[in-house]
């Protein structure tokens, strides 16, 4: 008997069908083959974000074999740039060298304009990072912790509250059971530090970097380093966790604001981008991060790499978010925005 004309055409399809070679799937690293990546920057040219980002740029763009460029979008501390990139279509292909630590604050503290969910970014990678020191005038009566423990009410400096200066003040305030105010109002740390210089103030706090000349000239002298560990530039100088005696709730505080800090220069994506592509991009972070070159160019240039993996970076931020919930989170943004001001 013989084949109608459909049965042919439909036996035809079926075989062909069978034969057909399956669809082409795209690496990550096919995928990242000559495209153009952004990396936002949420301050003007020449700050510290930005210079580290124009450092790591051409490396990482040979790494990948893209084009890497720089894209400034300086505006409220750094949420207009993280809003850009939580906003930004969720391809890979627009990155943000971003303060970790100002983003977490923003989300803790309920700062308007902070439309992200940390937890749900993808963090890359740690640049570089530095712990705060607690300074005083070199003339000041509080030579120890107990000293500060003890003193009738010591002022601090601020630019305003969760500054990431103020906040650290507060938690140290409530951590220690200080009689503190902090002062707001100061234009950036220059002018934070002048006011301890000047006497306008008693105490004051500030990165590494930026008061490590002062306290070389004798313009400030410090008391601790807010951090677990001492830091290689002053080996000297105690950590708050030695030069004080503290029980579980006091090193709650303490750690919990270490910890916001712990990120804190970082490279990161937004929310939703393909597993493979985040996995590639944190592969060729840790390549470019790690590359010899590049490390002592930052050495040279006092811009020295601090390089964590993504993924230890993830699970650092999403267990800090998971340990500040509930009555904590009221307590947390009642001492920080509230108690010493």
């Amino acid at each position: 008997m013989g084949v109608s004309r459909r049965e042919f055409l439909l036996s035809a399809a079926a075989g062909l069908a069978a034969t057909t070679v399956p669809a082409f799937s795209e690496t990550a690293a096919e995928f990242y083959q000559g495209k153009t990546v952004t990396i936002l920057v949420g301050s003007p040219p020449g700050g510290g974000y930005d210079t580290y980002a124009r450092m790591i740029a051409p490396v990482l763009a040979q790494k990948m074999g893209a084009q890497v460029i720089i894209e400034n979008r300086p505006g409220g501390g750094g949420l207009l740039a993280l809003n850009v990139l939580n906003t930004s279509r969720p391809d890979g292909l627009t990155l943000m060298h971003a303060s970790a630590e100002g983003a977490i604050m923003s989300q803790l503290t309920g700062r308007e304009g902070a439309r992200w969910d940390v937890s749900k970014l993808n963090w890359l990678a740690r640049t570089a990072s530095e712990a705060k020191i607690w300074y005083l005038p070199p003339n000041s009566p509080i030579k120890t912790i107990a000293d500060a423990q003890a003193a009738e009410s010591i002022r601090w400096s601020a630019t305003g509250p969760a500054d990431n200066i103020s906040d650290v003040a507060a938690v140290i305030s409530h951590a220690l059971g200080l009689k503190s105010e902090v002062i707001t109002g100061y234009k950036g740390s220059q002018d934070m530090s002048l006011a301890v210089i000047n006497g306008e103030v008693d105490s004051g706090v500030g990165s590494g970097s930026s008061i490590l000349s002062l306290i070389k000239s004798g313009d400030v002298r410090p008391l601790a380093i807010i951090s677990k560990e001492r830091w290689s530039a002053l080996p000297d100088l105690p950590t708050i966790y030695e030069s004080a005696e503290l029980n579980d709730e006091q090193r709650w505080w303490l750690e919990t604001r270490e910890r916001i800090g712990e990120p804190q220069r970082a490279m990161v994506t937004g929310p939703d981008v393909p597993e493979d592509r985040v996995a590639f991009l944190r592969e060729k972070m840790q390549e470019t991060l790690t590359d010899t070159a590049l490390v002592e160019e930052g050495k040279k240039t006092n811009r020295e790499i601090s390089f964590v993996p993504g993924e230890e970076l993830q699970s650092t931020v999403s267990d800090l978010m998971t340990s500040i919930e509930g009555d904590r989170l009221a307590e947390f943004r009642k001492i920080l925005l509230e108690t010493y001001f």
